[in-house]
């Protein structure tokens, strides 16, 4: 009899846990479906992290990879849900920029080696913040196509609910909300980064041919004084060696022709001479 009570036990167990994995693995199917969809839709992968935490979506696009997911929440800071779409560059950009809507609460400090951009379109200037390392550049990227793509960003988000902050090695575009409640707002905030990371590939393609051009002069002084140090890498040089055009600042071809403008902070050469 104890034998037959103890049997009973264990197969009720058994079938409660049964019962609450299959409830959990349809209850996630239904509260992340539109990451499902997206995942289908980009023929990406879909992440599952559990129960409590969201998944992520991460798939190819033009020679870059692009992840979507919930941002991890910080300790000490509100705990308000924010979707990201982080695309990876494949090759290093010469360009950072930080981009807001006006009412957003500033960060203690200016992201390093940018400052205040003004694009010249009036509605656009009042309504955000744009801060970058290269003006020309910015301007170049922030064409009226990004801008109607900043815009759509802008109105899913709530007020200065919404950042665009791109590093050489990445643009990262977030809204403020749970985009993962909707599948065509997560769907379409992803299109429009798209949008955004063409044009941005677009833009620097534009510049850096415009600004990758090596002039062949005559001999420089000093040429006796030693190898030079390379401003980008910080080797010396020794090998194949171009000036900036303005400061006269030497470095490697290879790394003059990666970055596409002069290393030293406030120059803004975009033009080399070789030796």
């Amino acid at each position: 009899m104890h034998l037959v009570v103890l049997g009973a036990i264990i197969l009720l167990v058994y079938l409660v846990i049964r019962l609450g994995a299959t409830a959990g693995a349809w209850l996630t199917g239904s509260r992340y479906r539109a990451y499902r969809q997206l995942a289908a839709r980009y023929q990406g992968k879909y992440e599952s992290r559990g129960l409590s935490d969201p998944p992520t979506v991460s798939f190819a696009y033009n020679g870059s990879n692009v992840r979507v997911g919930l941002a991890p929440q910080i300790t000490g800071q509100p705990n308000n849900p924010r979707t990201r779409v982080v695309v990876r560059f494949r090759n290093g950009l010469p360009f950072r920029l930080e981009l807001a809507p006006i009412s957003r609460p500033a960060p203690a400090q200016a992201p390093k080696g940018t400052r205040l951009v003004r694009i010249g379109d009036q509605e656009f200037d009042r309504g955000f913040v744009v801060q970058a390392n290269d003006p020309e550049m910015a301007v170049e990227f922030l064409s009226p196509g990004v801008r109607w793509s900043i815009g759509n960003l802008q109105r899913l988000a709530p007020p200065s609910g919404m950042l665009i902050s791109i590093n050489p090695e990445r643009l990262l575009v977030q809204i403020d909300r749970n985009l993962g409640l909707n599948a065509d707002s997560l769907a379409y905030a992803v299109h429009e980064t798209l949008l955004i990371h063409d044009g941005l590939q677009m833009g620097v393609a534009t510049q850096m041919s415009q600004g990758v051009s090596i002039v062949a002069i005559g001999p420089t002084a000093n040429e006796d004084a030693g190898p030079p140090i390379c401003k980008v890498c910080g080797e010396a040089i020794e090998g194949p060696r171009v000036f900036c055009a303005i400061c006269r600042t030497p470095h490697h071809r290879d790394c003059w022709e990666y970055v596409g403008t002069c290393s030293i902070y406030g120059c803004h050469g975009k033009h080399s001479v070789s030796a």
